[in-house]
């Protein structure tokens, strides 16, 4: 009797076999995975330049205000600027970008003429028949607790003090005693009026209907806002409002300021620089602003290699060293034009 003999795969073939569909299970694990990383990536960047566009689109909305309440004549400016914030606290401002800061001024009193200010005193004298209100909450012209704009016109000079005593004094020339605190500094340029001064204009600024916002870049590289009075030049003061988070992943914040130095409503210079300390150029001229926005995607890929940072501003003598080389980065810009800047 014959026996049939079962034919079977051999070890070699049973080896060929395994290394041939690792291979293509390999093949398709490493396609699968190149999808997995594509897809993460357009994700990152798909959230970073939907976050990025919804705040230039705010920042944008609350730059084009700045100004506004307040005519050109009037030499407050709608902005204040620090160039290279981390050169005033590196603690708290990221190396190398600037911090911006707009003022909206709401509602405003009739233009007062000013018999006599006397600093030392923190007190001045206004001149009649302009209407004076006593009454702290009735928000008329110079109500306590708003502030008052003093300038002297013609020149650059002014000072925003805040009103804490109000009299009616018929006797002694006409005149209407207004005493006043220092003032909230940080809308005053560093020098101010001097500590008597004589003539000149004042105007009621109710304290209540003022908006002003604050955007500089933490260490962390995250985008803050602050919505109140906000100290630029100390921005760790205990009685500064909360700075809320509006971008993350951000590396450089800059601001280009277009100035009109003659008055005729065109920018004639543009400059990266400016000195906060003696107000170089002239705030007051500034006319727009052209602000970037460097940011990154929030992870790192393993295929983006070598990509340096941009530098935005060629004048800020920062060189970004240790910056990442394999994440992806897209720079966001615009200009928006101060309200009050035109006539």
């Amino acid at each position: 009797m014959n026996r049939q003999r079962t034919k079977g795969f051999s070890l070699v073939e049973l080896l060929i076999a395994v290394v041939v569909g690792g291979l293509i299970m390999a093949g398709i694990y490493s396609a699968f995975m190149s999808s997995i990383n594509v897809f993460s990536s357009q994700q990152q960047i798909s959230e970073m330049q939907f976050n990025a566009k919804a705040v230039v689109s705010f920042m944008t909305e609350k730059l084009a205000n700045a100004g506004s309440g307040v005519s050109k004549d009037v030499p407050i400016p709608p902005i204040a600027f620090l160039d290279n914030a981390a050169t005033i606290s590196s603690t708290s401002y990221l190396n190398g970008t600037d911090a911006l800061q707009v003022r909206m001024y709401g509602n405003i009193g009739d233009v007062m003429i000013i018999n006599s200010y006397n600093g030392s005193a923190a007190n001045l004298r206004l001149e009649r028949p302009n209407p004076v209100d006593t009454n702290p909450n009735s928000n008329q012209n110079t109500s306590v607790g708003n502030l008052l704009l003093v300038w002297n016109p013609g020149t650059t000079q002014y000072r925003l003090v805040e009103i804490t005593q109000a009299t009616d004094v018929a006797a002694g020339g006409g005149t209407t005693k207004v005493n006043f605190s220092p003032g909230l500094s940080i809308y005053n340029d560093s020098g101010g009026l001097g500590a008597n001064y004589t003539g000149g204009r004042a105007i009621m600024i109710d304290q209540s209907a003022m908006s002003t916002f604050t955007f500089f870049v933490d260490t962390n590289g995250v985008l803050r806002m602050a919505d109140g009075a906000f100290d630029l030049l100390n921005p760790g003061a205990s009685g500064n409002p909360p700075a809320l988070p509006l971008l993350d992943n951000v590396e450089d914040f800059q601001v280009q300021i277009g100035y009109d130095t003659n008055g005729d409503n065109i920018v004639d210079t543009w400059s990266w620089n400016y000195n906060a300390t003696s107000n170089t150029p002239d705030i007051k001229q500034a006319l727009v602003l052209r602000c970037y926005l460097l940011v990154r995607s929030p992870k790192a890929e393993r295929f983006v290699s070598n990509v340096s940072r941009p530098d935005i501003d060629p004048n800020d003598g920062v060189t970004y060293a240790g910056a990442p080389t394999n994440v992806r980065r897209r720079i966001y810009s615009f200009t928006v034009q101060l309200r009050n800047r035109l006539n």
